[in-house]
């Protein structure tokens, strides 16, 4: 376990699509398994992300939960996977933050402990 007290920053590509789709959930789910309590995706850089990877990368949520983190994803308001997200889980199943320095902001509040 790789100090299970720091939250883990998993920055994602520009572009996520069929072809690394697997790629940035495995890196997800990684970072999940490392023992951190908070994982945040980066998407602050993503331009693209279709329907089918954003579903890959919601479903790294579950993974998430499973191992005891808290996947939040930071993603710019008005952005094109922003707009991607709001159509797959309009109701935030996974936190959303406009911006990376929100989601790491958001650490300091406790965790509300699981159902």
């Amino acid at each position: 376990m790789k100090n299970p007290a720091a939250s883990v920053v998993v920055t994602l590509p520009a572009e996520i699509d069929l072809y690394s789709r697997q790629q940035a959930y495995d890196r997800l789910c990684g970072a999940c398994a490392s023992g951190a309590p908070v994982v945040i995706a980066d998407f602050t850089s993503t331009r693209r992300c279709d329907t089918e990877s954003m579903r890959r990368l919601l479903a790294a949520h579950e993974f998430a939960a499973a191992s005891a983190a808290q996947l939040r994803f930071a993603i710019p308001p008005g952005s094109p996977v922003r707009r991607v997200l709001d159509s797959l889980d309009p109701d935030r199943r996974v936190p959303v933050y406009d911006s990376l320095g929100e989601a790491e902001a958001a650490i300091a509040w406790p965790r509300s402990s699981p159902r």
